[in-house]
């Protein structure tokens, strides 16, 4: 039987070249990211679809030839949402004839306020939209403009800071601005009362945590068929204990049946809805804890015992014994609040922090010294050897080695640390690392020679017109 090895062989061919073209984009990807990329080398990545991880970089700074290269390669929406533009060419583009990359331009956090201004009038809804959004603080006139505007998604996205006081009455009449211009009212009874019985679950929302809001509507909304409402409820400074309780009893509820429901009990959308709210509880501010915050270091609620621990006022008694609550969060908050902390406490709290519950972890709280991190270079968890690059003298054998873990986290923590003491044969041996990622963080490198950038790029060209040929030829 006759076999097509040619057509296998080019199945073949154009599998790897597929797998290689994966493998640059993540170093593409790195690469654009990278604070100490040279422009000519940026200008080069606009052909390889990363205009929009440049742009993302805070440090973006183009000068004029970069962003006529943006705009010669069909890129201005993308330049638009670039910070530190020159003033000529955001000028330039707000007068760009696609509507997209006006509105990209007016979500822009460091545009001037005269272009912002021209934006919020501009003849397109959705850049008006855009512009009132970003706007921060637009004088009275332009913000009046802006709330009373044809286009309801332009006033929606106004009504975010409070409005002239005579037009409160229209805001409310108009269910675009409804429930946005809640927390600016000075709630009177028959206001608050309407509000309450709304139809929209996000208006009665806003009005179950408005300050003034009435005892007994309080009571009523803690009854509310919505669960975000009942816990907008639950997060009151003024709700009596057994209410907060019954409300938290019923999330709770909802929460297990979604999250280990029983054979004959698969639970509905409201459970859903109930476990969402219940874990928005424990995310939820508190911010009335802070004055005063001792009663609430034993709280049952994780949410409040949290508020507690990240109050500055909470005495150091207390704050001593939270760092043995059951939350890894709370005991993350503790120990961010303790003055001068023990590393071997922070030692344990580190390892037995749950990875991913929050934003940080123990080790950010203390000053580890140099011969405890380096004994985390040796340590079996991972997540404690990363800390190990947290000694500036670490010896470039100690940082050689974990360049060469056998754990990826451990290899991207060091490819993304850039070190001063890893040498840069190990840095280049992370830039050709079998895992993508780790890969990738070692192109974002401030370390990476600029040699080895263009390489990377001179790949990613070669291939790119190698697969136009074969596509012409084809």
């Amino acid at each position: 039987m006759d076999t097509d090895t040619g057509a296998d062989a080019d199945t073949g061919a154009d599998a790897d070249a597929d797998a290689d073209m994966r493998r640059l984009h993540g170093l593409l990807c790195g690469l654009a990211v990278n604070p100490r990329l040279p422009e000519d080398l940026a200008a080069r990545l606009l052909a390889h679809g990363q205009a929009h991880n440049l742009t993302s970089r805070a440090e973006f700074a183009p000068s004029p030839a970069l962003c006529a290269a943006f705009l010669a390669g069909g890129q201005a929406r993308h330049l638009a949402r670039g910070r530190n533009l020159p003033a000529a060419v955001t000028t330039e583009l707000a007068r760009d004839p696609d509507p997209a990359v006006r509105a990209a331009l007016a979500g822009n956090p460091l545009l001037h306020q005269d272009l912002l201004a021209r934006l919020a009038a501009d003849p397109e809804a959705g850049v008006r939209a855009a512009a009132a959004a970003a706007w921060a603080g637009p004088p009275e006139e332009a913000l009046r403009a802006l709330l009373t505007d044809p286009a309801a998604r332009v006033r929606a996205a106004a009504c975010t800071r409070r409005p002239p006081r005579d037009l409160y009455g229209a805001l409310l009449a108009d269910p675009a601005t409804r429930r946005r211009v809640v927390p600016f009212l000075d709630l009177d009874g028959e206001t608050a009362a309407a509000l309450a019985g709304d139809p929209d679950e996000d208006t009665r929302e806003r009005v179950a945590r408005h300050p003034q809001l009435p005892a007994h509507l309080r009571d009523l909304l803690a009854r509310d068929p919505d669960a975000g409402v009942r816990a907008a409820v639950f997060e009151r400074a003024d709700t009596p204990a057994q209410l907060r309780a019954r409300i938290h009893e019923g999330l709770l509820a909802g929460y297990r049946r979604v999250e280990a429901p029983l054979a004959d009990d698969e639970g509905d959308d409201g459970d859903e809805l109930c476990s969402i709210a219940y874990l928005g509880l424990e995310q939820a501010a508190y911010p009335w804890v802070a004055d005063d915050p001792l009663p609430y270091a034993a709280s049952p609620y994780v949410g409040l015992r949290r508020a507690a621990a990240r109050s500055a006022a909470l005495p150091a008694r207390a704050r001593g014994r939270m760092l043995a609550d059951e939350d890894a969060t709370v005991r993350l908050l503790a120990l961010s609040g303790t003055v001068d902390p023990d590393p071997a406490v922070a030692e344990d709290l580190e390892r037995r922090h749950e990875r991913g519950k929050s934003g940080g972890r123990p080790a950010d709280f203390v000053r580890f010294p140099p011969a405890t991190l380096r004994r985390f270079g040796s340590d079996p968890d991972p997540h404690l050897r990363v800390l190990a690059l947290r000694d500036p003298d670490l010896p470039a054998a100690l940082a050689e080695r974990l360049a060469a873990d056998a754990n990826a986290h451990v290899r991207r923590a060091v490819a993304a640390s850039g070190h001063p003491r890893l040498p840069a044969a190990a840095l280049l041996a992370l830039l050709g690392d079998a895992e993508g990622q780790v890969a990738e963080s070692a192109a974002s490198s401030t370390l990476l020679p600029r040699g080895a950038m263009r390489a990377v790029l001179d790949r990613a060209d070669a291939l790119r017109r190698g697969r136009a040929v074969s596509s012409d030829a084809s």
